[in-house]
């Protein structure tokens, strides 16, 4: 980076700082900024379509919302494919900076840091329409098997309930072939995910019910390693960017670009 370029970029951060009204910056040397600026931080990217995935495009919406919102704070980013099983302990130990795309969980923050909201996730129980049993609700789980990920932050109702058991697999993909050939019951998901991945594996055979009751409407956030290099800092110029992007309609477009937004919505 020449001396130019270093100094506008410098010029950039104390800007948005002054914008957002933050003192934060006036507690920055050049030499931290530059050192920002420099470094590529690692994005830990994992298969969970259409969010994000290896193979989407631009790795999917919040993957390339956020690259597009770090490329404006002047921060380079390297995008790693990385399973979920392992995205969560390489971030907590500083291997992977930034995870575009997490819910909130309290055991998590002690070792991530969370920023801005990316989206929301409205969570809903999955059957077969030609089951023995429709599920939209916690209380139609009794005595059933339903199918959960690894690793995932379920909500506190569904994780301390005791009238089901649970079947766990790595991922969403197994849990709904396992729910089409009968080895569980019901599965809990993001619907959109559920319909996007059940499409792929069981093309035009619409065999799910979805129910028609969210039992948790979650926040995503983007989540960053508290072993990452003055983090705070970094939240801090993302944050302000994706605030841009909602106003300038940077962030509605990749919406409609990733097929989560229809082009007519408001």
């Amino acid at each position: 980076m020449n001396i130019l370029v270093q100094f506008l970029y410098r010029c950039l951060v104390m800007f948005v700082f002054f914008l957002s009204g933050t003192s934060y910056a006036e507690q920055v040397d050049e030499s931290i900024l530059d050192s920002i600026a420099q470094r590529p931080l690692v994005i830990g990217v994992s298969e969970w379509a259409p969010y994000m995935g290896y193979d989407l495009p631009e790795q999917g919406f919040v993957v390339e919302v956020l690259k597009k919102a770090m490329d404006r704070a002047g921060i380079k980013v390297e995008a790693k494919a990385i399973p979920w099983s392992r995205v969560l302990k390489e971030t907590y130990d500083g291997k992977v900076d930034l995870v575009p795309g997490l819910w909130y969980q309290a055991e998590r923050a002690e070792k991530i840091a969370y920023g801005a909201v990316l989206g929301e996730n409205r969570l809903v129980f999955i059957s077969l329409k030609e089951g023995k049993r429709r599920v939209n609700s916690i209380r139609d789980l009794e005595n059933l098997y339903v199918g959960v990920a690894q690793d995932y932050a379920y909500p506190k109702s569904f994780a301390e309930a005791t009238h089901f058991k649970r079947d766990v697999s790595k991922d969403l993909e197994t849990i709904l072939r396992k729910l089409e050939d009968g080895r569980v019951d019901a599965a809990l998901a993001d619907e959109l995910v559920a319909r996007y991945t059940a499409n792929k594996l069981f093309p035009n055979l619409n065999m799910f019910s979805y129910g028609t009751e969210a039992i948790e409407v979650k926040k995503l956030y983007i989540g960053i390693s508290r072993k990452t290099p003055e983090y705070k800092l970094i939240l801090e110029l993302i944050d302000t960017q994706l605030r841009a992007m909602k106003t300038d309609g940077t962030y509605r477009n990749l919406l409609i670009k990733h097929g989560l937004q229809d082009q007519d919505s408001s």
